[in-house]
């Protein structure tokens, strides 16, 4: 490795330790999303960051931002087998923070927490002289093997007292980073959950997208799912138990029993539907059976077809799902599809998914 290199804006430059050379891949791949890019800009510096905030603005995109569909690029390349599996613990155990140096052990550097005082080991042969006992720095660390290691570049501020410790700690918390940062882990958090839960929807039902013939079935398909998401199905996320055994594993009790009831609308008569899409989590939909049947021209429901376009809080997924029909295109008033689907997305505009996932224990 070689050895980091100050900068008058505090930042060290140069390789850092990167014992696979996975930047080399992740990239090129953030290049080719500018869209993406340009919104964790925007979120992150207010703007396209400096050139001597690029390579950490990088970093922070590939291994910390959010996309529209709930993943980071680590998390993409390790779906896509262009990362080892282990790579899978980089976005969720990536710790970005004020550190103070409190000394090495051999070519491990001891840092701790500003904020917290948690304390870690980072692996950083080389760089004893730029990180002296006292030293903060603003850095992202990354687990990796049994360790740990710096990612991206790292801000060097030379050695400090506590006063100016906090001084500094008080600003970088005022500014967009450490809230912005909080919020992606809880997103992706949550993303995460609601991949799992659609993995058990589809292992019970055999489908993401459900239409039962009666209310009566529609509740008793709620009552299976409930036992099915907590008793039965086992998470990768929870080391391979269930819900019901993590529980039991941290509380040393019985978790109380969660069920699903449903409203008036699908309680009502109907042929209603559960989807659990893998971008916008579950959805329940009242007499989502008789709408297929009319947008199929295969029975007459135009008062639910009203229902569902006038209604606010069903969006556009609900036609998604059923695909554009004549009839669809008829009451839009649209030419061809394409104006069918601009029509219906200018009447129901879609905003930035967020997670919809079903109530668990650690939910009540």
């Amino acid at each position: 490795m070689i050895a980091p290199t100050r900068h008058e804006d505090g930042a060290i430059g140069g390789p850092v330790s990167d014992p696979l050379h996975w930047k080399r891949l992740l990239y090129p791949r953030a290049e080719s999303r500018p869209d993406e890019l340009a919104l964790a800009a925007h979120a992150r510096h207010g703007g396209w960051p400096d050139a001597e905030e690029l390579e950490d603005f990088v970093d922070f995109f590939v291994l910390e931002w959010v996309d529209a569909e709930g993943w980071t690029e680590v998390d993409r390349a390790v779906a896509e087998g262009l990362l080892p599996p282990e790579a899978a613990r980089w976005p969720a155990e990536v710790r970005t923070a004020l550190w103070v140096v409190d000394g090495w052990a051999e070519s491990q550097v001891l840092l701790r927490d500003v904020a917290t005082e948690a304390e870690l080991a980072v692996w950083a042969p080389g760089w004893e002289a730029d990180l002296p006992r006292r030293a903060v720095l603003k850095a992202r660390v990354l687990p990796w093997e049994q360790g740990h290691v710096f990612s991206g570049a790292p801000a060097l501020y030379g050695p400090m007292g506590v006063i100016a410790r906090m001084d500094l700690l008080r600003a970088w918390q005022e500014g967009p980073e450490p809230a912005l940062v909080e919020r992606l882990g809880r997103l992706r958090s949550a993303f995460r959950r609601q991949r799992e839960e659609r993995d058990a929807f589809v292992a019970l039902f055999g489908d993401d997208l459900v239409v039962w013939p009666d209310p009566a079935a529609f509740d008793e398909a709620l009552g299976r799912l409930a036992d099915h998401l907590h008793e039965v199905h086992r998470y990768p996320s929870l080391d391979g138990r269930t819900r019901a055994e993590a529980w039991r594993a941290l509380h040393g009790a019985d978790p109380a029993r969660v069920g699903f009831s449903p409203g008036p609308s699908l309680s009502a008569p109907g042929r209603h539907a559960m989807v659990y899409d893998p971008v916008e989590g579950v959805h329940f939909l009242p007499a989502y059976g008789e709408l297929l049947a009319h947008l199929r021209a295969e029975a007459e429901h135009p008062e639910v077809l009203a229902a569902y376009l006038e209604d606010p809080g069903l969006g556009t997924l609900p036609f998604r799902r059923a695909g554009m029909t004549p009839v669809l295109r008829a009451a839009l008033g649209a030419r061809d599809d394409g104006d069918a689907w601009t029509r219906l997305d200018a009447r129901k505009p879609r905003g930035r998914a967020a997670p919809s996932v079903l109530p668990s224990f650690e939910d009540g």
